[in-house]
């Protein structure tokens, strides 16, 4: 399994190649990202679901602390983290189980084509610490096919240790599921060896750099 920081990842980033899921076969719809309590896709309980005070004055009540966009058609706005969940789905979006999702990309992808996304994460001066059950999250692809099932490739955009960057991406495989890699989000500044967010003391702060562990 590929470890490494994401290149272009995290809250004002205008970088298109950050995540990538490649389908080995036709679709039949949009694809969507979705995120879950657990992998058993049932539940959205948790605080990064269901927001929090400070969160709550920041961005309205119940808005998720965890948002994504969509890269696969175009580069976003260097503004791109919204501040309200649209309900069901859009091209950026706050995440929250098949409440509030992102629509993968504008068509239906085909054999051997992909979709691309960046992901970030706000986090407020009153989360709970340590958020191993508040923060804690399952990153999920929801895809439809006629025919034979597709095989999904993951792979994230390797700036550390591999080099990538946004105009010469590096492509690293990852394996999703429960015995596959992590994602960590972080400050700017954290290494492999230390992925950590600061809990701000007043307001709410945005992730600025992504792991994949």
């Amino acid at each position: 399994m590929s470890t490494g920081k994401v290149a272009g990842a995290g809250t004002g980033s205008t970088a298109r190649n950050v995540f990538r899921v490649t389908f080995s076969t036709s679709l039949s719809a949009i694809p969507t990202l979705e995120a879950w309590d657990d992998s058993t896709f049932a539940t959205t309980a948790r605080e990064i679901f269901t927001g929090t005070s400070v969160s709550s004055a920041v961005n309205g009540s119940s808005v998720p602390l965890l948002y994504a966009t969509a890269t696969t058609s175009a580069t976003p706005a260097s503004a791109w983290k919204p501040t309200s969940a649209a309900a069901g789905g859009a091209l950026t979006n706050r995440l929250k189980g098949s409440t509030n999702y992102v629509n993968l990309s504008s068509v239906t992808p085909g054999a051997a084509e992909n979709v691309m996304f960046n992901v970030g994460l706000e986090v407020p001066s009153d989360a709970t610490v340590p958020s191993t059950t508040s923060l804690q999250h399952v990153l999920a692809v929801r895809y439809q096919y006629t025919g034979s099932a597709p095989a999904l490739t993951w792979a994230f955009n390797d700036s550390s240790p591999g080099g990538g960057t946004e105009g010469t991406p590096v492509w690293s495989t990852f394996t999703s599921g429960g015995a596959g890699n992590t994602i960590k989000y972080g400050d700017i500044t954290v290494t492999s060896t230390n992925v950590f967010i600061t809990r701000p003391n007043t307001g709410t702060a945005q992730s600025g750099s992504c792991w994949v562990l």
